[in-house]
Formats: C-alpha cells, structure tokens, sequence
C-alpha cells in the first residue's frame, strides 16, 4: 500500500471531524504540561448533619466534615463525647445515626482498640494474614518502619503492648487503601513509637491519603482539621 500526502490529509480530515462530532476540537487543542491531575475516583470523605445515637441518646449531633485527598482529621472529646461511635457509624457498623455519610469502604482500613492479633502466630505470619486478607503482594516494609526486624519469628503472646501495638499498626496499615481510620493509635506506643506513626501519617497524607483518628493525647501530628465532639453535645 503507498502512502501519499494526499491519504495523511484525508485521514486528518476524517479525525477531526470524528474528534469535533465528539465535542473535541482538534485543530484548537492544547497540551499542558507540570500541572498536577488527581484522578477523577480519588476518595473523599463527606459526613452532613451527622447526629449518632448510643442506647437510644444522641451522643452528638450536628456534626459535619469534608476531606479531600492529603487531609487529616483529629478527632478530640472527653471519654463518652463518641469518638469511637464516630468511626463505627463511618464503618457502617451500626445504624443508628441519622445524617448523610459518603466514605468509600472498599478503599478503608481501620484500627480500633482491639489489635486484631492472634498472639499463637508469629509477627511476620500475623503481618501476611492482613496481606492475604486483602490480597496484596508479601511485604515487610512497615515491620521495618516500626523496627521489627528482628521479632518476626517471635510469638506475638512473648511481646511487650508497645510491640503487639506496632505489629497491628503495620498489618492494618500496609494494605494499599487510601483512607486510614485509627481509634487512639498512640496508645501503649513509647515516645519513639509515636514519632515513627506520626511520620507514617504524614507520608500518607503527602501520598494523597486521608486519616481520620482518635486521641486524648497531646497532638504530634499536623492535622488539617480538628473537631471536638464535646461541641456537638
């Protein structure tokens, strides 16, 4: 087949025509380069009017929030102000509340009290169940964050707190979703443990992730939202 000059301006006729039937102007496109795109199904967090409700009374009420992409919420209040109800209604793991909520959970993980351990199984087996619950490749990235390097064939019942907290952390977390919901993560962390998830969440939140957690303690994170459930009662 010989290709003419005659034939390229046909087909260029021909695809411009197809582009503008499509509502695309070919002749008058323009190609922008350096400018950051975030994909149009990046996940985003958006609670409206929310009142949430605890053996038939409203724990709060009125609450509202939205995050986008690289955001993280501090959720603040006294010991029965709902910080815990809070992530379980976002989990939809109860249905008493009323109020809008959209949250993507196929693309959320969560860590509550419980670590979620079986403590006859070592560190690295724990570590793959997570992985092999949501079936993403063997890694040992986060054991290593948290400097577990060395306990992978321990028992989890031989560990410290601190250390059994580390080993849910890392499961929960290294599992590839983009939303984290953490109830007092802190928790039973020394002053070195909590430095090392402080800088996982801001890696996370700088990979475009949202976090939204609990604390009584002191923040060492920078959040970009904070709510105090004990303005909402």
């Amino acid at each position: 087949m010989v290709i003419t000059l005659a034939n390229v301006l046909l087909y260029l006729r021909f695809l411009n025509f197809y582009l503008q039937s499509t509502g695309v102007d070919f002749q008058h496109m323009e190609t922008k380069h350096n400018e950051p795109v975030l994909a149009r199904d990046m996940p985003s967090i958006s609670v409206e009017n929310l009142t949430c409700y605890r053996n038939g009374v409203s724990v709060f009420s009125g609450l509202s929030f939205l995050l986008n992409p690289g955001d993280h919420l501090l959720i603040r209040g006294s010991n029965g102000s709902g910080k815990t109800t809070l992530l379980r209604t976002l989990l939809s793991l109860t249905s008493r509340f009323n109020g809008t909520i959209q949250i993507p959970l196929d693309d959320t993980t969560y860590l509550g009290h419980l670590k979620g351990l079986k403590p006859e199984l070592t560190v690295w087996e724990n570590h793959r169940f997570w992985q092999n619950l949501n079936n993403i490749p063997p890694s040992r990235k986060l054991l290593h964050h948290f400097k577990l390097d060395d306990l992978g064939e321990t028992p989890i019942k031989l560990l410290s707190e601190g250390q059994k907290r580390k080993v849910a952390l890392a499961g929960a977390l290294e599992t590839g979703k983009k939303i984290w919901l953490l109830d007092e993560p802190f928790n039973s962390l020394d002053k070195e443990g909590q430095v090392l998830l402080a800088e996982l969440i801001q890696d996370h939140c700088n990979d475009l992730g949202i976090i939204i957690l609990t604390s009584h303690l002191e923040p060492i994170t920078s959040s970009t939202q904070t709510v105090s459930l004990d303005d909402y009662r």
